[in-house]
């Protein structure tokens, strides 16, 4: 159990106590990211088929009703609530979802990164992008190969809670491990920062 992630939920004082339940559930299977000494980023993955039923269970409700309060927690409190491909949910919430403003971009240019911007790699530059959370803290990007769906899953999405990058070079570094399976002669780091153009 988190504890941190348990007291941070509680401070909230959401009024709509089906949504407390879920979120103290959701927080007692929490990882937290720190950034200093604070928890700033926290973060679980559900497996829709097993995890989903019992927690659903221990919140009074069945799956689909579970499933179905997941899809609005995150109009009721500031977070990320994403269904990938293969029934994994990937739920990211914390200080720095409420906290907005309080975090400053880091990247090895000292330049602000400001909207979407373009991921330039051949192959993967038709639909892919990458940025900035503003006021969150960290980098992400959504990556595609020029052959997938844009419609559907990113193929790589690197964002919290399994990846927490907090400057350019660390995005490039994680996006080139990230696509190395995919490529017959993987790119390093510093040829990834070459298609981060902002």
């Amino acid at each position: 159990m988190s504890e941190q992630a348990v007291a941070y939920v509680r401070g909230l004082r959401l009024a709509d106590p089906d949504v407390e339940r879920v979120l103290v559930l959701l927080a007692e299977r929490t990882t937290v990211e720190c950034w200093g000494e604070e928890p700033s980023v926290m973060g679980v993955e559900l497996d829709d088929s097993v995890d989903i039923p019992q927690l659903a269970a221990a919140a009074g409700m069945d799956a689909q009703q579970f499933r179905s309060l997941l899809r609005q927690l995150k109009t009721m409190v500031p977070m990320d609530v994403i269904e990938h491909d293969g029934g994994v949910w990937e739920i990211v919430y914390g200080p720095s979802y409420t906290n907005r403003g309080t975090n400053a971009v880091k990247s090895s240019t000292s330049a602000p990164i400001g909207g979407i911007q373009p991921f330039t790699m051949p192959g993967w530059d038709r639909y892919s992008t990458w940025g900035y959370e503003d006021g969150l803290g960290h980098f992400y990007a959504q990556l595609y190969r020029n052959s997938d769906n844009p419609d559907a899953a990113p193929r790589i999405w690197i964002t919290p809670p399994q990846y927490v990058v907090t400057t350019v070079d660390d995005l490039a570094e994680a996006i080139a491990t990230a696509i190395a399976p995919y490529e017959a002669v993987p790119p390093p780091a510093e040829v990834i920062k070459i298609w981060l153009k902002h």
